[in-house]
């Protein structure tokens, strides 16, 4: 069956447009139906899950299917690849790779069917870059046995150049070269000698130039080296071929994964053209039905696809009524309605969304009969219209819902009366053979007569009865004028010729024009209320759809509300929660320093005695003066009295580059003093460490560093660390005398020195503790 007449040439053009292989381009070039319904269907699921893929932006490409075979079957003979030709096996694993990674977050069944048949292809791409560069050149690096040749070429080329520059360079070759460089020949550096100087130079001719004026002639100084040189290539030689030979014997054990993997890349690139198509089309799937057609919002795919203006229309046909009659002007679109209701079942049995509307219904017609352009046949000598006929007589063999006629213009090229009995003798046969058919037809006394019982609908493509200016929209239950003299007065004919036609028309032709003239008229004023209703219709749906918006809008900025004021709330009772823990804490703290100054005065001054306190705070100003470093209790941490203590009893203490107001009673003595108190004195700090801490405070300011450097040697100071390692560098010295006068002054430290040449010079200073 020829289905070009109705344009499906222009639907394979363009799906095999969007292919990115040769063998898919042909398989879409070519395209044929599906044989069940379920394959079609599958198609069509599979179809829209590739369009979710396009529609995020990818489109993997399958260029390398193209060289598949030339490289395949060489590996199946077992023959050794060459470079180009593993440069496309590569091609070929990096495509494999990217269509398996676009189709990883893709869970569809179609995704998951061409992941399942995709191999590995890491493990061959990898030994492949091991041998071939990016640029398809053998790596020198490929083997060790490679990389030292290569090696020793490079050294011995070097040697070579460095000879002949010199050569070059002598004073008393100046009149024997041609002219000052060096050149190769059949593999051999050469240098251009002068024609007739030759027997003044000792070497080896390798070649003339072609003016005879210059011989290339090896100096003797440089045979065995570029004997070394030949040697070494032809060894590079040898071990490249072993490597290839490896390596494609290796590619080989993939035999089975290089076929299952080159038909998934070609059915994937098949699917994302459909899926592209479908796209470009805005197409839609549809369902199958047994015994009705329902499209709406058909278009005519050709048309979209031109970009053309094109007007929608819907058209509807059951199991009572199979038959639409469609009757109208020329060139008023009756044909391009058959093609359109023709092409979206052809593209629905090949398992494409078709141009209509997501309700659309369609049977799964299995035999098509398209009789649409002249059929005419010199070699058969058959005339248009018997060639027309013989069409006929096949068609009129087809039976049941799943056979779809398709007939443009039914015996309309013979005289109207004999024409008219003949196709409705043909079309009372497609009724009772109970088969799908639009047929066009211009036959006025084809368009009347059908009872209701007939299973033949009458339709019409809507024209201005006045202009006869076609608006192309299908009217279902009218028939439709030619209107022949309508068009001539539109296309500029002669008014006289035109006043003398209507004049020649029979009385029962006028009757039956006038009649048509008033159903027309009538039919227009419907239109026109359907307008009007379709229109209320529209803006009643948008009122209805702008309203759902604003509920919908209003819920979810009502859900987001709440979540923000459960969150609120949640962190309103975190903090309460939290500043209730901290009470607690305070309060605790308060009643046991409450608890410990109800104690007995015995308690405490037997206790302080006992740690080498002060009890008083005259004994405090004597024991602790300005300058000393002390220990805070009740911060746990290392300062400097800057003061004696106020009415308050407290003292202004310096710590960590901060002045605190500390009562005096809070203060002992640091903490190895207070171990010195209470151990022997045979304690020595352990020098057996595996590392000492080391404080880095290059590139900070100077007050910065001080800070630092007090954190440090408290943590020193508590961990009994016995050296300290400080990294402070040179740069304008001011770093470094803060340093060390700030160590100056700590009671704390017991020595400090610059470090030793070896570690680090004058950069570096060591603390020692007491």
């Amino acid at each position: 069956m020829n289905f070009n007449s109705i344009d499906w040439n222009f639907i394979t053009t363009r799906l095999s447009q969007h292919a990115s292989s040769e063998i898919a381009r042909n398989y879409l070039a070519n395209l044929s139906p599906y044989s069940t319904i379920e394959q079609a269907q599958e198609s069509q699921t599979h179809i829209q899950f590739a369009q979710g893929m396009l529609n995020k932006g990818v489109r993997p490409q399958m260029g390398s299917l193209d060289l598949f075979e030339s490289w395949f079957q060489r590996l199946v003979k077992g023959a050794v690849l060459k470079t180009l030709e593993l440069r496309d096996v590569k091609n070929f694993c990096n495509e494999i790779l990217y269509l398996g990674s676009s189709l990883e977050n893709n869970v569809s069944p179609w995704s998951k069917k061409i992941r399942a048949s995709l191999m590995d292809a890491e493990p061959a791409l990898s030994a492949i870059d091991h041998l071939i560069s990016p640029d398809g050149e053998i790596r020198t690096d490929a083997s060790e046995v490679l990389f030292t040749l290569f090696a020793e070429k490079k050294q011995k080329a070097l040697q070579i150049s460095n000879m002949l520059d010199q050569l070059v360079k002598m004073h008393q070759m100046e009149p024997l070269l041609q002219d000052r460089y060096v050149t190769n020949r059949e593999g051999r550096w050469v240098l251009p000698i002068k024609s007739g100087m030759q027997h003044s130079f000792d070497g080896i001719i390798h070649a003339t130039s072609q003016t005879k004026q210059t011989v290339f002639m090896e100096p003797n100084e440089i045979v065995p080296l570029n004997n070394r040189l030949r040697e070494i290539d032809d060894l590079i030689e040898t071990e490249v071929n072993r490597l290839l030979r490896q390596l494609s014997d290796y590619l080989a054990n993939f035999k089975n994964q290089w076929q299952e993997s080159k038909q998934a890349l070609v059915d994937a690139d098949i699917c994302l053209s459909k899926a592209q198509l479908s796209i470009e089309l805005e197409a839609h799937v549809c369902r199958f039905s047994q015994d009705k057609i329902s499209l709406h919002n058909l278009r005519h795919p050709v048309l979209v696809l031109k970009k053309e203006k094109v007007i929608a229309n819907s058209v509807s046909l059951k199991k009572d009524q199979r038959i639409l009659l469609l009757s109208g002007p020329n060139a008023g679109g009756k044909t391009v309605l058959l093609k359109s209701i023709g092409l979206a079942a052809h593209m629905a049995r090949c398992g494409l969304p078709i141009c209509a509307s997501s309700d659309a219904e369609v049977p799964f017609f299995k035999n098509f009969h398209v009789i649409v352009g002249d059929a005419q046949n010199v070699d058969l000598h058959l005339s248009t219209f018997a060639a027309h006929l013989n069409a006929l007589k096949d068609a009129s063999t087809a039976k049941s819902f799943d056979s779809l006629l398709l007939i443009d213009e039914i015996c309309g090229s013979t005289d109207p009366e004999e024409g008219s009995a003949l196709a409705r003798s043909f079309i009372e046969t497609f009724a009772v053979n109970e088969v799908f058919a639009v047929i066009t037809s211009h036959l006025g006394p084809l368009k009347l007569g059908w009872d209701k019982d007939s299973s033949v609908l009458n339709g019409s493509l809507e024209s201005n009865i006045i202009t006869g200016v076609p608006t192309y929209k299908f009217v279902a239950g009218v028939p439709g004028q030619s209107l022949a003299i309508q068009t001539a007065k539109r296309v500029g004919v002669n008014s006289k010729l035109i006043e003398r036609a209507i004049e020649l028309l029979s009385p029962q032709s006028r009757l039956h024009r006038q009649t048509l003239d008033e159903a027309h008229l009538l039919k227009e004023r419907l239109m026109q209320t359907q307008k009007e209703l379709d229109k209320e219709l529209s803006q009643t749906k948008s009122l209805k759809n702008n309203y759902q918006n604003m509920v919908d809008k209003f819920k979810e900025e009502r859900k987001n509300w709440l979540e923000k004021s459960i969150k609120k709330a949640e962190k309103k009772i975190d903090d309460l929660i939290a500043q209730t823990k901290a009470a607690q804490a305070f309060e605790r703290h308060e009643k046991l320093g409450q608890l410990k100054k109800d104690l007995p005065e015995i308690v405490s001054y037997s206790e302080a005695r006992a740690k080498g306190l002060p009890v008083s705070v005259e004994e405090f100003n004597e024991k602790f003066p300005a300058g000393t470093n002390v220990y805070i209790q009740s911060l746990g941490r290392s300062g400097l009295i800057q003061s004696s203590p106020n009415a308050s009893g407290e003292v202004s203490v310096l710590s960590q580059s901060m002045r605190l107001n500390v009562h005096w009673k809070h203060i002992s003595l640091p903490l190895q003093q207070k171990t010195a108190l209470v151990t022997s004195k045979s304690f020595t700090p352990s020098y057996l460490m595996d590392s000492e801490p080391i404080l880095d405070l290059r590139g900070k300011r100077v007050d910065e560093a001080i800070q630092e450097l007090e954190v440090s040697l408290d943590e020193a100071i508590l961990k009994q660390t016995p050296r300290l390692k400080i990294i402070h560098g040179h740069g304008t010295e001011a770093l470094k005398r803060a340093i060390r006068t700030h160590l100056s002054r700590s009671p704390q430290i017991k020595a400090w020195k610059a470090g030793v040449t070896e570690g680090g010079g004058d950069g570096v200073t060591w603390v020692e503790f007491l």
